[in-house]
């Protein structure tokens, strides 16, 4: 996102998009049983040292939340901790609660307590007590896998792909290893849904005392905030939806729009910054089909670094890094000359390693307690569908005739189930029914973001009565640090005073 980036998820490289992606809710559910108020439970919540070397703001407190493993079984004896951060206003404190989720699934968030809490103006800051916590089993929450080794097959880097074979070895190379974490961890792997994880966050909720939660779900962020509101719709005083999942998910459609996200977003970037970039971006793209290109990497530039590249840097709505690297790239591509050819091979490696230098001062700090193995297992939960290899393989024969070949794996989102079996935990809370919270919520879109295209969260905003959206235009994935006042001022007098735009708002590009 703009100057100081986000801490949303950052884009899945498309060599690893066969066995990563975010979660979404399974088609077709309904509205989960809260927990009965007479089960043999009371969550214990303990203040704790802050670990080292965090940059916490002042008045921050550091917290353990004891629940159930399993909310089904709350009184078996089996608990978890769940790690939490709380910063009190300098008055009031204790009031009112605002907490957040940035998505994932398998994303610590504690780590990142104190920029978001740097992005609060001092409306939010004066008014709310900011909480953050760790989903279940990740970060300094528990339960923690163990044993799991990720594995991920590629198709070749040049020349026509056969689909059918490629999705065959990624299912004898993948299912096994998901299978295997997956039995290897019977007292985790089975409790990290997000039918569990909305449960958690009520526990929290009743042990700070607050009537209500105030709720900012961004991206994966948007799927608890939809249970919640379903299964808890009293509970909420507030509801942001940022970067929003569809209504009524499947596995499968999950993947299978993926490409077409891709598309949208190259074109709102073009839209952005000058037109004729989509047109450079195919050229590269065709070129890239039949060789590769040194650029002064490790490894050569192939068709789905390529993609990988964009992908990355337009859901971070880095414009003025991506277009150097486009036109320079396209100089290559196109240079009839050896001089040309060398000029816009350094141009390209310079504008790389601009784009590589910037990334590096993201405030987005990897989880090195987490497992790349929870954002399968919370998916594979919340979804109840399973697409076979032979699925796959028509998804990517249909992405690549109407996207290029490089979009034939980013169908890979719907590939996260292979090997782990169906019904293992009560699904997320979904469907498309229409709910009634007392104060509707309040949805954020982007017109190009591909990791939630802005057609899913219009979908899942129909399903809220009353709700507005405020859509950007703009390839950012979430709008939490965008620049834009029509944006943040929307979102601070809703959250403030429960004002929503009337009637839905666009709001203009912001450099």
């Amino acid at each position: 996102m703009a100057s100081q980036r986000s801490f949303l998820v950052p884009a899945i490289a498309l060599a690893a998009a066969a066995a990563l992606g975010m979660g979404l809710m399974p088609a077709g559910a309904t509205a989960a049983p809260a927990p009965e108020a007479t089960v043999a439970f009371t969550p214990t919540l303990t203040y704790v040292s802050c670990p080292l070397g965090e940059d916490l703001p002042p008045r921050t407190r550091c917290a353990e939340l004891r629940v159930p493993l399993d909310w089904q079984t709350p009184d078996d004896g089996r608990t978890v901790q769940i790690a939490m951060r709380v910063t009190t206003p300098r008055r009031n404190a204790g009031g009112q609660g605002l907490t957040w989720n940035p998505g994932g699934p398998g994303v610590r968030v504690t780590n990142t307590h104190g920029g978001f809490y740097s992005f609060m103006p001092d409306a939010v800051r004066d008014r709310f007590d900011v909480v953050t916590w760790d989903p279940r089993g990740v970060g300094l929450s528990g339960p923690k896998l163990a044993g799991c080794e990720p594995v991920s097959a590629l198709p070749p880097d040049t020349g026509p792909v056969d689909w059918d074979a490629y999705w065959e070895e990624a299912a004898a190379i993948e299912a096994p290893a998901s299978a295997a974490c997956f039995a290897a961890n019977p007292n985790a792997a089975s409790y990290l849904g997000t039918w569990q994880v909305v449960r958690d966050m009520d526990a929290m909720r009743a042990a700070l005392g607050y009537s209500q939660w105030n709720y900012w779900g961004m991206s994966y962020g948007t799927r608890i905030g939809n249970t919640y509101a379903r299964t808890f719709p009293d509970r909420l005083r507030a509801l942001v939806q940022d970067a929003s999942l569809m209504a009524n998910e499947t596995i499968a459609r999950f993947g299978s729009t993926t490409p077409a996200g891709n598309q949208q977003t190259v074109q709102v970037y073009a839209s952005l910054v000058g037109k004729r970039q989509a047109y450079k971006i195919r050229v590269i793209s065709d070129f890239l089909d039949e060789d590769t290109l040194d650029i002064g990497q490790d490894a050569p530039l192939t068709r789905w670094s390529f993609a990988a590249i964009l992908n990355n840097e337009l859901r971070e709505a880095k414009f003025a890094f991506v277009r150097p690297f486009v036109n320079a790239l396209y100089d290559l591509v196109t240079a009839s000359g050896l001089r040309a050819r060398e000029k816009a091979a350094r141009a390209s490696e310079r504008s790389l390693q601009l784009l590589q230098e910037d990334g590096e001062q993201e405030p987005i700090i990897p989880d090195p307690y987490s497992d790349s193995f929870i954002i399968k297992f919370v998916t594979c939960a919340d979804m109840a569908d399973r697409p076979t290899p032979a699925g796959l393989a028509r998804m990517s024969r249909v992405a690549e005739q109407d996207y290029g070949t490089a979009q034939g794996i980013a169908v890979g989102r719907a590939s996260m189930c292979l090997g782990l079996p169906s019904g293992y935990s009560p699904p997320a809370s979904n469907g498309d029914s229409t709910i009634a919270l007392p104060v509707p919520p309040l949805f954020l879109l982007t017109t190009g973001d591909a990791a939630t295209p802005w057609v899913w969260g219009r979908s899942l905003a129909n399903t809220f009565a009353r709700s507005r959206t405020v859509t950007y235009d703009s390839t950012a994935h979430g709008v939490l640090t965008v620049p834009s006042a029509c944006v943040q001022g929307a979102i601070y007098r809703y959250l403030v005073n429960l004002t929503l735009p009337r009637p839905d708002v666009f709001c203009r590009y912001v450099g």
